[in-house]
């Protein structure tokens, strides 16, 4: 699955290194092989994670290519510092927090320098070199490839929804090879991804010449192919059921689709095609990795952050020294309030909060008020914990509320970051008994946990959710407690219905469709019901199957 191969026969000589170490000593290992490189690329190891060693120490343009960047951004975009450029197949994501800013660090001085930033750049992972086959001689009409668990929820109610209405295939545990066989024999390929990300599984189906039909992502999967012409995007359930069955009838024009994105493939997206692709970047790079000192920087918050995240082993007391040593910049001392916060001790931790409000460190800063305002309702002190958002406040007039409670405080910090466009934290599994809240949707479940009782909170969090990519299933289980507390409200029922269609929940999603319209017309308000629905379903496919159902055939 590396380029390597692909860079040789263009004519590079090419090193390869495989580590299996969470830290990779570069130099060293470039040294005993005795190459001095033009180019240093690392692709992301989607198993471990491996942090390279001694970068700094090359010259040559340097490049990362994070190919899981919506699962993992809250680490690299530290680590991505270390590099000139990084490249990813999730660009809009990474554009939205680009690794030198990730931390939105508001300048006070007028003096203070801007960070250096890697060059940022699209490359999805490539296809396979398949041959192209008829469907006259495909024996599958349809087939679903991935991991059924109780950890992904939504792919088995996609994977009932497919096996139910059509007897799709459906496999997982495949080897590489037979996977590719798979859609070899297979017509038409749903697609699912995790957070509305572009996934293998696309490139993968449509190298073997399958109609994909895959969820709306946007840009990121627009530019690999056109929607309509190569392959299909659907919305929720009921888009996608009307396209299978669409299909289904049209085999021709199925055909036609799959071969145009097969051909596209051919044209665009072999790993040739990607090393070209690769090499053009790398010739328009210039200096765009951190400097000495913010490389440091850089190298212990992605540890720290790995850390957090569980992917690494690394001793709190380890990470607490390194970050010690650095200059208390307000993402190195926000590192060490959450460090100090998270892992205790708990005397020791108050004791350094307190350091830092009286020397007035980095006051003002958002992200480290943040921290030691959420650091402090850990620790039990609601006085501190006040004191470090006053902090706050006193820069930003626009936030002059007292809060009034722990949970009115996560409320208002929840606000600001949602302000400062920290909404998620791209990949991070927050914990609100373990972990300090870093962006407002877990400000959030922070302040749930504080005071479940407060239903506005709930409210808050079916908000926010809705923004974040793939948080349809999380957005679900606030719904359907606001349908419980309201049962009468057919807005949150329109929505509950639309949530349980966009995680191929058809029946549940009609089923609360068709009560909402009967709460809607009790309450005299059919009309303004259906220029809701008309809205969230511009299509209207629900609208139909409504009717449908109503006429007594459900089709669900």
């Amino acid at each position: 699955m590396l380029l390597g191969p692909a860079l040789r026969e263009l004519g590079h000589e090419v090193v390869n290194f495989w580590p299996q170490t969470p830290t990779f000593d570069l130099r060293a290992a470039l040294a005993e092989s005795a190459f001095t490189p033009e180019l240093i690329f690392q692709q992301e190891n989607l198993g471990a994670r491996v942090i390279l060693e001694g970068l700094h120490h090359f010259s040559c343009p340097k490049i990362f290519w994070s190919l899981d960047t919506h699962l993992n951004l809250f680490w690299q975009a530290y680590y991505c510092r270390l590099f000139d450029g990084v490249l990813t197949p999730h660009l809009t994501l990474v554009q939205k927090n680009p690794p030198g800013s990730f931390s939105p660090v508001e300048k006070t001085d007028a003096e203070r320098p801007e960070r250096p930033r890697p060059t940022l750049g699209r490359m999805a992972m490539f296809g396979a070199d398949r041959p192209w086959k008829p469907f006259a001689r495909r024996p599958h009409v349809l087939s679903f490839v991935g991991r059924l668990t109780g950890q992904r929820p939504v792919r088995k109610w996609l994977a009932q929804f497919l096996e139910r209405h059509y007897h799709a295939t459906l496999a997982q545990d495949l080897s590489f090879a037979a996977m590719l066989d798979l859609y070899g024999d297979t017509r038409l390929a749903p697609n699912e991804s995790l957070l509305r990300e572009v996934n293998f599984r696309l490139l993968e189906a449509a190298s073997c010449g399958c109609l994909v039909l895959s969820q709306e992502v946007g840009p990121d999967q627009d530019v690999l192919f056109e929607r309509g012409k190569e392959i299909e995007t659907y919305a929720h359930v009921l888009e996608l059921k009307a396209l299978i069955d669409r299909h289904l009838a049209r085999p021709e024009q199925a055909e036609r689709m799959a071969r145009a994105a097969w051909e596209r493939v051919q044209r665009e997206h072999l790993p040739r095609h990607r090393c070209q692709s690769l090499l053009e970047f790398a010739a328009t790079l210039g200096a765009g990795a951190a400097d000495q000192q913010s490389r440091r920087a850089a190298w212990a918050l992605c540890l720290l952050h790995l850390h957090r995240g569980g992917m690494s082993a690394f001793a709190p007391q380890a990470l607490a020294q390194a970050l010690e040593l650095l200059p208390p910049d307000p993402e190195v001392l926000a590192g060490r309030i959450v460090l100090a916060a998270e892992h205790g001790p708990k005397d020791a931790a108050l004791a350094f909060l307190y350091h830092t409000l009286a020397e007035g460190a980095q006051a003002g800063q958002l992200e480290v008020d943040l921290a030691g305002s959420m650091a402090a309702i850990f620790l039990d002190d609601w006085n501190l914990a006040k004191q470090f958002w006053c902090r706050r406040t006193a820069v930003n007039a626009a936030g002059r509320a007292i809060p009034k409670s722990p949970a009115q405080l996560c409320l208002l910090w929840a606000r600001e970051l949602s302000a400062a466009g920290r909404v998620g934290s791209c990949g991070f599994a927050y914990d609100a008994t373990r972990h300090l809240p870093r962006a407002a949707v877990e400000c959030l479940y922070l302040a749930q946990r504080l005071d479940p009782a407060d239903i506005e909170i709930t409210r808050r969090l079916a908000a926010l959710t809705s923004t974040l990519p793939g948080g349809d299933y999380l957005r679900l289980g606030h719904l359907s407690h606001l349908a419980l507390h309201a049962p009468q409200d057919w807005r949150t029922g329109v929505q509950l219905g639309m949530a349980n269609l966009r995680v191929f929940r058809l029946r549940v999603g009609l089923e609360e469709l068709l009560q909402a319209r009967d709460s809607a017309r009790g309450q005299g308000r059919e009309d303004a019901y259906f220029s809701t629905l008309a809205v969230l379903d511009p299509g209207g496919e629900v609208r139909a199957a409504l009717d449908a159902w109503r006429a007594g055939q459900p089709g669900a």
